[in-house]
């Protein structure tokens, strides 16, 4: 399963140097889009594509975004609507999330978002004093 984090500049790149850490080696599977100020959804959706053809053009995909209505998820969202990939998605990834998908990168997509979604809200603990 390939993963396709599409984020503003440099939060795809920070998340994934977790990543790289946390595993001891980059992960093939995640694709990184860091989205400049500049950039419009047309140029995501563009950037989105030309990584989707060089992964050879994946019949299904897990996609992430940090917030929805920005420019990442708006670039996604005009890509998407091409209908080139199965696909499932999440907006707000955090690091639990994205160490259980990667983690679980062999599964299915319905497993995997199922996973993604679990490690989200049971990765979010309220520390007290």
């Amino acid at each position: 399963m390939f993963f396709f984090l599409i984020c503003h500049d440099p939060l795809g790149k920070a998340l994934a140097k977790i990543i790289q850490h946390s595993f001891g080696r980059e992960v093939d599977e995640l694709v990184i889009i860091d989205v400049l100020p500049s950039q419009s959804p047309e140029t995501v959706s563009y950037f989105l594509h030309l990584e989707w053809v060089k992964k050879n053009r994946p019949k299904s995909i897990i996609v992430l975004t940090d917030i929805v209505g920005a420019t990442p998820s708006n670039g996604l969202h005009h890509w998407l609507s091409q209908n080139l990939v199965d696909y499932k998605g999440v907006a707000g990834i955090n690091i639990p999330m994205l160490l259980s998908a990667i983690t679980h990168k062999d599964e299915g997509l319905e497993s995997i978002f199922k996973r993604i979604n679990n490690a989200g809200t049971s990765g979010l603990k309220k520390i007290e004093g």
